[in-house]
């Protein structure tokens, strides 16, 4: 018997539907029954009603599987608190380096600090910024951080990364700009425009843009007329009309009423989706302390999104 067993038996009777459950448990159907069936079978006995189970997946407990639940449930809670005990006791006095891509935004930082301290509250995490996505990488790749936030694609052998999100490129401009009045905004529309850039060396995937501008007709670097280091310097420069700007779809401008976030499409009117921003976490693949494991195994199984990739 496995304790993922347990987790899918209660995940059922919590749904009372074998669909609905899987979608919950982030499985597919099928597995999800089939280990029902090999519970059922190591146990002989049937836990859900049979008649109910093959018309329309709607289940109903049996007097066994009213039983069981309530050791299941005893047991899974024994195994958190094991495990909760265990990750505070090796947490105390433990301390991990975090490298951050400095154009992350403070919200996921934000997010991934409160995640981990929600789950081992007694580790001490020291926060180093880092220039650019590769910089972030090449700190992990030397064990100089132990962690790193930053962007796909990989581009140091020996690392892992976790994804935890994702996001679209959208085109920053002035609510007084002569297309701010448009839904969405054509990408070949923006060909005269004036741009405000983080630059080569540390915005985020400048090359790929650069290349989709061409396709789309014109040349944007000659057009860039302000590179500039960070994010609220870009949103001053683009409020003052000195120009537009590539940002990702999640930067927060609700304190920003003079500026707004355009969707960007194609020429035939899909979504702008040849550039698209992939956040992971990173760690060395091999030799890694067991907390940097056990965090990145929480974010993987945090996020749905999460999808790991190595380069070795």
């Amino acid at each position: 018997m496995e304790l993922r067993q347990l987790k899918y038996f209660v995940g059922v009777v919590e749904e009372l539907h074998f669909g609905q459950a899987a979608k919950r448990l982030f499985v597919t159907q099928p597995a999800l029954s089939q280990q029902i069936r090999l519970l059922e079978g190591e146990l002989g006995v049937e836990l859900f009603g049979l008649i109910k189970r093959q018309r329309q997946h709607r289940v109903e407990l049996t007097q066994a599987g009213a039983l069981f639940l309530e050791e299941a449930r005893r047991i899974l809670q024994l195994t958190d608190n094991a495990i909760h005990n265990v990750r505070q006791a090796g947490a105390k006095e433990q301390a991990l380096t975090l490298g951050i891509f400095k154009l992350i935004l403070p919200q996921r930082i934000i997010g991934m600090l409160e995640l981990f301290s929600a789950h081992f509250p007694l580790i001490d995490i020291k926060l180093v910024e880092l220039p650019n996505p590769a910089s972030v990488q090449e700190y992990v790749a030397n064990d100089q951080i132990d962690l790193g936030m930053t962007v796909l694609p990989l581009e140091h052998k020996g690392l892992t990364a976790t994804q935890y999100t994702e996001t679209d490129y959208t085109v920053l401009m002035n609510r007084q700009h002569p297309l701010s009045s448009q839904q969405v905004v054509r990408l070949d529309q923006l060909h005269t425009e004036k741009w405000v850039d983080h630059g080569p060396e540390t915005g985020l995937y400048f090359g790929q843009l650069e290349e989709a501008c061409q396709q789309a007709g014109f040349n944007r670097k000659i057009n860039i007329a302000h590179f500039v280091p960070s994010f609220d310097l870009l949103k001053s420069m683009v409020r003052l009309g000195k120009g537009i700007a590539f940002i990702p779809a999640s930067l927060d401008l609700r304190t920003d009423p003079d500026l707004l976030s355009m969707p960007i499409v194609n020429a035939d009117g899909t979504p702008f989706k040849q550039v698209v921003i992939r956040h992971v976490l990173v760690h060395r693949s091999e030799q890694t302390k067991p907390l940097v494991q056990a965090l990145s195994g929480l974010v993987k199984s945090t996020f749905p999104i999460t999808s790991g990739t190595a380069l070795r």
